[in-house]
């Protein structure tokens, strides 16, 4: 009897804001076993991905606890997750989970087109782990350390391709920012760490995690952060993240000092005008950030003015 051919499929760690973003599928080969797999918008080849997540809620969309829906997010946005038949040992994971918790998924890829032509992503599970804070964050500084490096080695013969099916809207530089913006999330005080004893304190008093189309809410009994790009071994070594690219925070500052008044609802255009994407960075937790730190303002609702 011929050997099969079968090999099992590599994972790769992504950040949410990637995931949903790759939607292009790699021809197969003659193997009828063979994954499907996908080109990311970064030049990564997709097959099997696995997230360490916050799942905000859960839905019973079938009957008999046959087909749940999991909504989950990280820093960097949210997607959905659907476990059926298929994937009975999710399923029951799913069922034992108290919303909200910390959980690691892997699994596969799943693109809807519906008429109108655009993608919709989801994940169908392999696993799904529950986990605690710790893990999930350095889950997070792990995947972002590893999309920056990605992003840098990526030739420009793969780009030219990734632009020709994605286009030209989400550069290496775009998810650069994204990959730091994940991990200045984990920084107690948003880009400085404090080793002390009030490092727990400072990531309770936290506000809100951040999410591109919601908010992603910590657990009451989560751990307090251990990972950080200067703490962790890995960031020690790791001196990747340009101090040239600037936060999100820092250029809704420098937009409102040079402006002096800015409406809220002109944050979106302004972004854009520097090349951000505001749909892939959480400017909203970053202006409220500016507020409770006393550099800005609202003089009236929906007006924004730099604090002098």
């Amino acid at each position: 009897m011929a050997q099969s051919l079968f090999k099992r499929s590599s994972v790769t760690k992504m950040l949410i804001a990637e995931l949903t973003r790759t939607t292009h599928a790699l021809p197969k080969g003659q193997d009828q076993y063979e994954a499907q797999t996908y080109l990311s918008p970064t030049g990564r080849t997709v097959a099997k991905v696995m997230i360490c997540v916050t799942a905000i809620e859960k839905e019973d969309v079938g009957k008999d606890d046959s087909y749940w829906r999991m909504r989950i997010s990280d820093p960097s946005g949210t997607v959905q997750v659907y476990a059926g038949t298929y994937q009975p040992e999710a399923v029951q994971a799913i069922l034992q989970l108290k919303i909200p918790c910390f959980v690691a998924i892997i699994g596969k890829l799943n693109i809807y087109e519906p008429e109108d032509g655009s993608h919709i992503v989801s994940i169908r599970p392999d696993s799904v782990t529950v986990i605690d804070g710790a893990i999930r964050d350095d889950f997070i500084l792990d995947a972002s350390l590893s999309l920056i490096r990605s992003v840098r080695k990526t030739d420009d013969e793969i780009m030219k391709k990734v632009t020709s099916i994605y286009g030209e809207k989400d550069d290496k530089d775009t998810y650069i920012f994204v990959a730091r913006q994940a991990i200045e999330s984990l920084l107690p005080d948003h880009g400085a760490v404090h080793h002390d004893d009030k490092a727990g304190e400072a990531k309770q008093d936290k506000q809100e995690s951040k999410g591109i189309n919601a908010p992603d809410p910590t657990p009451p009994d989560s751990k307090s952060m251990k990972a950080s790009p200067s703490s962790s071994p890995q960031g020690k070594t790791d001196k990747s993240i340009d101090s040239s690219i600037k936060t999100v925070q820092e250029v809704i500052f420098e937009i409102l000092k040079e402006k002096g008044t800015v409406k809220y609802e002109d944050i979106p255009e302004l972004l854009k005008a520097r090349d951000i994407n505001p749909l892939m960075v959480d400017w909203t937790s970053a202006v409220k950030r500016l507020m409770h730190e006393g550099q800005c303002y609202e003089p009236k609702t929906g007006i924004l003015k730099v604090a002098m």
